[in-house]
């Protein structure tokens, strides 16, 4: 028996002791398996307990065929019982539902399979098997508490790695001069800055070490201790759907003023022409 428990990100990174509830099939507790009311189970006297009987059929004039079938009266379970239970209408099972704990270990991987041995459906025919849980990350919500909801929250996982994104204004982005504090996922403040006259291109990526996921013990090699991934950072620059016009005019100029002392026209440099490029006409049949 397979389950997919969806656990958020946060629990993968600091680790948690939680508990999940699961609908399986147990075993009646009123009549202990039996179906009987009162205890009392009888030998079907039609198959004799065997649970199937034998039809003879001909076929034609001395020739017959033995065809064996589920017994009707039992209906192939080879006991009978005059007083069904009223908790399991004799069927000796019922659903119900079964609390675990669970225990998150720091760092594990998503897809992890945890065992539960003999925890699976129920039946007094045979010996339970195995409940297999499947870890998966559940999809980032903003809780109401103050730890549910950190930046963190919303990170993307790969392996060790963890991934953000940081959205820079154009001022911010041109001139620098700016420091933003990223809460963490067990709520530890990570500064990303630039000081002023530092540019930062769009999508630049930028890798804070040992700001990552954890890494889970059994994928450590002699005891390493705490072993952290990176996190990711790529920077997004938003820029203005429009300005005032003294803005603009202050921008322009500028503009203007650095593009007249220094400027480079692209299509100068990287040879382009300024009109349609004419192809030869088709007078004939090339040679291949």
């Amino acid at each position: 028996m397979e389950v997919r428990v969806a656990i958020p990100l946060r629990d993968f990174y600091n680790g948690r002791k939680t508990e999940f509830t699961i609908e399986k099939q147990a075993v009646c507790s009123a009549c202990e398996g039996s179906g009987s009311s009162d205890g009392h189970v009888d030998t079907c006297d039609k198959c004799s307990g065997r649970g199937v009987i034998i039809q003879r059929q001909q076929l034609a004039p001395g020739l017959f065929q033995q065809v064996q079938m589920h017994c009707d009266k039992c209906g192939g379970k080879g006991k009978t019982i005059k007083h069904p239970c009223p908790v399991c209408s004799g069927s000796r099972v019922v659903r119900e539902s079964e609390t675990h704990e669970l225990e998150i270990e720091k760092g594990m991987p998503k897809g992890v399979r945890i065992t539960y041995e003999n925890e699976a459906d129920e039946s007094p025919d045979y010996v339970a098997g195995d409940l297999i849980v499947h870890l998966v990350e559940a999809d980032p919500v903003l809780g109401s508490q103050e730890h549910e909801r950190t930046d963190g929250t919303f990170f993307r996982r790969r392996g060790k790695d963890l991934f953000w994104r940081e959205v820079l204004s154009l001022r911010e982005a041109w001139m620098g001069d700016w420091t933003r504090n990223v809460t963490h996922l067990d709520g530890h403040v990570v500064q990303l800055s630039r000081k002023r006259g530092e540019v930062v291109q769009p999508n630049t990526v930028e890798i804070v070490k040992e700001e990552g996921m954890p890494i889970w013990h059994q994928q450590l090699e002699n005891n390493e201790g705490e072993v952290y991934g990176d996190l990711h950072v790529e920077y997004v620059v938003v820029l203005p759907d429009m300005m005032e016009k003294s803005m603009e005019k202050d921008f322009w100029s500028t503009w203007e003023k650095y593009r007249k002392k220094g400027g480079v026209k692209l299509d100068e440099t990287l040879g382009r022409p300024e009109g349609a490029i004419k192809f030869p006409a088709d007078g004939g049949h090339d040679e291949l």
